[in-house]
Parts: structure tokens; C-alpha cells; sequence
């Protein structure tokens, strides 16, 4: 007998943020995309937490709350396999960078477009980690901050060594917050061989997701710009 076709479950996405006409916004925006159902919304780290009973896939997360700091809550929520998006109007380099050693599989800026926003969070459901360019801009200047000052500069982790020259360039790509669309047409190959060296890097570095590879890259003063 035939099976019937299995049917996708659909993707549940919450935010936390503390004013109602932005999480109003973003939970309009979500509500056009077929297979994507707004799970829950909170405006604060307690209210976050009264959460963890009610999964989702991606969360949103405010770091400005009025009870706290929206990055205590990367590692909580990670550990329920939830894919992390900062989306916030902190945009300074410690922020990003606590953000990322943290687990937050990508960084957003409030003034970032719609299509982007529905593009970033296409990313993370597929092992990418989206960075706005001004955010890009704080990994790069901390990469360049690394390799002059790093006792292993000239010296790098032999993980990082083990990359081919290809995967070496998707990496800084990655690195720069392109999506995989634009890594692809800018290395003038397709978006499947993209998605393979992806692949490959993450096996190489022991690692699940864009964030960390650049955050290895990043810690162990290896990239170039």
C-alpha cells in the first residue's frame, strides 16, 4: 500500500522584545512565509523563560530587555536545539562578538529589510549563521586585531590548515556575511558546490555551524582579509 506523502512540519518562530508594535511588525512579516507559524512572543528575560515548555525552531532575541541583557538567555535557549537570531539596535563589537562565542547562529540589525529578515531566518534553518554587512564589519576588524596580535598567527591550528584553498575562500565569505547565493555567484561556482564545502569545513573544524567556524577561525588569528 502506498504511503501517503509526508507533510513538512512547520516552522515555529518566536521573539523576544520588549515593544509590541515591532514584535507586531516581525510577527507580521512571518505570518506571509507558507510553513511558518508564529509560536510565542515575550518582552522580557522572565517572561523568555516561562517559554522553555514551548519549543521553537528560531527565536528572535532583543539583547536591550528591561530586566536584563537578551544574551543570558543564547545558552538557555540553544540548549533546546533552538537556532538563535539577535536582532537588536546594539550593533557595537562586543556585543556581536559575545553574541557569537555565545552560540547565536546569526546577528541582525532593527533597520534590517523584510526580505532580508525572511532570508536570514531561511539561512539558520539550514546550517547558515546571516550577518548584516556593519555587523560583519566588528569579526573582520577583530580577525585583523588577532592575526597581529596572536602567538599562533604564524603558527595556525592544523584544523585551519586542513582546508583547501576553495573552502579557505568560502570561509572568508562566510565570514563577511554573505549569503550562499551571493558566496556562490561571487566564487563563480554553483550554490550545491557551496553547500558542500560548507560541509566539508564544519567536519574539518568539528564544528555545526557558520558562527563557530569563523569564531575558530577568528580565535586562532587565522584569517586574512
Amino acid at each position: 500500500m502506498e504511503l501517503p506523502p509526508r507533510i513538512a512540519a512547520p516552522v515555529r518562530i518566536a521573539i523576544v522584545e520588549d515593544k509590541p508594535l515591532l514584535r507586531l511588525g516581525v510577527r507580521r512579516v512571518i505570518e506571509r512565509v507558507d510553513g511558518w507559524i508564529w509560536a510565542w512572543e515575550a518582552d522580557c528575560l522572565r517572561a523568555a523563560r516561562a517559554q522553555h515548555g514551548d519549543p521553537c525552531d528560531v527565536l528572535l532575541l532583543d539583547l536591550g530587555l528591561p530586566d536584563g541583557s537578551g544574551l543570558d538567555l543564547i545558552e538557555e535557549f540553544s540548549a533546546f536545539d533552538v537556532r538563535i537570531i539577535v536582532f537588536s539596535v546594539l550593533g557595537d563589537e562586543q556585543s556581536v562578538l559575545t553574541a557569537i562565542e555565545r552560540g547565536a547562529a546569526g546577528y541582525l540589525l532593527k533597520d534590517t529589510a523584510e526580505a532580508d529578515m525572511r532570508e536570514a531566518i531561511a539561512q539558520v534553518l539550514t546550517g547558515g549563521a546571516p550577518l548584516t554587512p556593519a555587523v560583519a564589519g566588528h569579526v573582520l576588524r577583530k580577525l585583523r586585531r588577532a592575526e597581529i596580535t596572536s602567538p599562533t598567527a604564524n603558527s595556525p591550528d592544523r584544523s585551519l590548515m586542513n582546508l583547501t584553498a576553495r573552502e579557505r575562500e568560502v570561509l572568508m565569505a562566510l565570514a563577511r556575511g554573505f549569503s550562499y547565493d551571493e558566496t556562490a555567484a561571487m566564487l563563480e561556482i554553483s550554490k550545491h558546490t557551496v553547500n558542500h564545502h560548507i560541509k566539508q569545513i564544519y567536519a574539518k573544524l568539528a564544528v555545526t555551524s557558520r558562527s563557530q567556524a569563523v569564531f575558530e577561525a577568528l580565535q586562532a588569528g587565522w584569517l586574512r582579509t
